[in-house]
């Protein structure tokens, strides 16, 4: 898809303005104060001049003159030394403050827009539907929450200096044009003539921000893959392999930097040498063909030498933020398509209340893209406090089946009840919050036993956190460990075993008081003696709560109520 990069960049700029449209107008005012202060600064240049006894005859009735005159005047000002350059002092440190609190406040929006813009994106991550989720990389959201907004917050700090360099180059203009109208536009045809030459080196610019975005995010999920799973790297032997593909992408994205470092490089070089030439230009044909007073000459160039380090610095924001648009872009449109796939959130609704049973009714659901249907006509009663074992062959759909019930799949069509209230897109936020999931994968967090816990009910008290421990069997050893629930487990829970693990996952779930319990191959990976104690913890949960099993060892559902065996062509055994 073609990028139009001044549509993106107005977008960008549009949406950084209405963040904080107070703050903003605020900063605007103070690039235009500045400007302007930097302007009057520079109408003292010419009764400096004259006081050191330049010779400024033919000049006097220039605007630039009478704008000096007019100033001096309204202010009471004698055009004297020691009056000039206290008046030209204090314009400059006018000028310092002003830069200093713009640097301060343009600081302060852009990390209050980057921390809005992360916590936006991430919200609406977070509520999004879980197929949208499973559909996209993880790298790509992690790339976006971090680096990718952090590059936008940089380039809105691009906006600003921008802005403040185009409104001193207006100024700068509009006194250029009343020394001589007829070089400035000789000026203003120069400039554009060389934005023409420059326009193919911002086009292999905003190409070079395209690969490194791509490159980046190979990168970025190479390592979030890698490094996840860098135990079965090693394991293999395989350490050569992986470093191998990532350099190979590594030199991709340095050939490209190195690209993108002529490019500036060039830009730099074109604008010296055209520098140069007009500044050359302007003196030989203000002399030879405009026949421009000498003083007026020295004025325009004195003036324009503060100009077109101006334009330089523009030209050279300008395709830094070209760089950045494809960044923009990304974010965009995962923001778009995030908020596309949004659940229904009402803050105030009550969550379903399971009484009787779950009623699954004409059930069918298909993958978006997969035109086989998983489930057709499913049809199932799950009774309240029962255990429904989920068994199949890989593939049958039973994570599929436990993902519809939990609510983070919507069927393609039929219906999920809880007793007489059917679970729509309107309440199926507040089901899941009445439903605890445990998979074979346990997430923990490299903190706390305690924080692990918390987190799903931080208001938890001391005593009901080591009574859903003991109810898990886990209770023995969080007490072994060196500071009990202050104990810090590590990454994933790496320094505790795996059936540790999945005790303490199994508790956590506990703690949310539960209507509904699911458990996909939590005890697959576990030996015989973890497994006994998980087995041992779910005997003393049957007949309190409502709990669906999913496992192939015949021994973790031995003691379930109700076993659903889901076979070949959507064929269901109701044993």
């Amino acid at each position: 898809m073609r990028i139009n990069n001044i549509s993106v960049l107005w977008l960008a700029f549009r949406e950084f303005y209405h963040f904080a449209p107070g703050q903003q107008t605020v900063v605007l005012v103070l690039i235009f104060i500045q400007g302007l202060s930097a302007g009057i600064g520079l109408l003292f240049i010419f009764p400096l001049l004259q006081i050191v006894g330049l010779d400024m005859v033919g000049t006097n009735q220039t605007g630039i003159t009478q704008t000096a005159d007019r100033l001096f005047n309204t202010f009471g000002v004698d055009a004297q030394l020691h009056h000039i350059l206290f008046i030209y002092i204090v314009i400059i440190s006018v000028i310092a403050s002003l830069r200093y609190l713009l640097t301060v406040k343009s600081t302060i929006l852009q990390q209050r827009y980057i921390s809005f813009l992360r916590n936006r994106l991430y919200r609406q991550l977070l509520h999004s539907n879980w197929q949208f989720i499973v559909q996209n990389k993880m790298s790509d959201f992690i790339h976006c929450l971090s680096g990718q907004v952090q590059a936008i917050g940089h380039a809105s700090q691009l906006m600003l200096f921008f802005l403040s360099q185009l409104v001193l180059s207006v100024i700068m203009l509009g006194l250029a044009f009343l020394l001589s109208w007829k070089m400035t536009l000789l000026a203003v045809a120069f400039a554009f003539l060389l934005l023409a030459l420059l326009f193919p080196l911002n086009k292999i610019i905003f190409g070079s921000g395209r690969n490194q975005l791509i490159n980046f995010k190979t990168i970025f999920q190479m390592l979030t893959e890698q490094l996840s799973s860098l135990k079965m790297i090693k394991s293999y032997a395989s350490e050569g392999y992986h470093a191998d593909k990532l350099s190979q992408v590594s030199e991709a994205l340095e050939t490209q930097q190195v690209r993108l470092t002529k490019m500036n490089a060039l830009t730099q070089w074109v604008h010296m040498v055209g520098a140069v030439m007009a500044f050359s230009g302007f003196f030989y044909i203000s002399l030879t063909i405009f026949t421009v007073p000498l003083p007026n000459i020295l004025l325009l160039l004195i003036i324009f030498s503060r100009l077109l380090p101006q334009l330089t610095q523009m030209q050279k924001t300008y395709q830094q933020l070209l760089h950045k648009v494809p960044a923009f872009d990304d974010v965009h449109q995962m923001l778009k398509s995030c908020e596309k796939e949004q659940e229904t959130i009402h803050a105030h609704q009550d969550s379903p209340q399971l009484k009787h049973a779950i009623h699954i009714k004409n059930l069918n659901f298909c993958y978006p893209g997969n035109e086989s249907e998983i489930f057709q006509n499913l049809c199932l009663e799950i009774k309240k406090n029962q255990t429904l074992a989920l068994v199949g062959s890989s593939g049958a759909g039973k994570s599929t089946l436990a993902d519809i019930i939990a609510g983070l799949l919507e069927p393609s069509s039929g219906d999920i009840y809880c007793d007489e209230q059917r679970l729509d897109k309107n309440s199926r936020l507040a089901w899941r919050q009445t439903v605890a999931y445990v998979t074979q994968e346990v997430y923990l967090f490299h903190d706390s036993v305690r924080a692990n816990l918390q987190w799903v009910l931080p208001s938890a008290t001391e005593e009901e956190l080591w009574q859903c421990l003991k109810i898990s069997a886990a209770d023995e050893f969080v007490a072994q460990l060196p500071e009990g629930l202050d104990t810090l487990i590590g990454d994933r829970g790496v320094r505790l075993s795996g059936g540790e693990r999945q005790r303490l996952a199994l508790a956590r779930a506990l703690l949310t008081r539960p209507q509904l319990l699911i458990l996909d191959e939590a005890t697959s990976a576990l030996d015989n003696e973890n497994e006994q104690q998980i087995q041992a913890a779910l005997r003393k949960l049957q007949g309190t709560l409502t709990i669906v099993i999913i496992a192939h060892r015949e021994t973790t559902i031995a003691e379930a109520d109700q076993r659903i065996n889901l076979g070949e062509k959507n064929h269901i055994e109701i044993a």
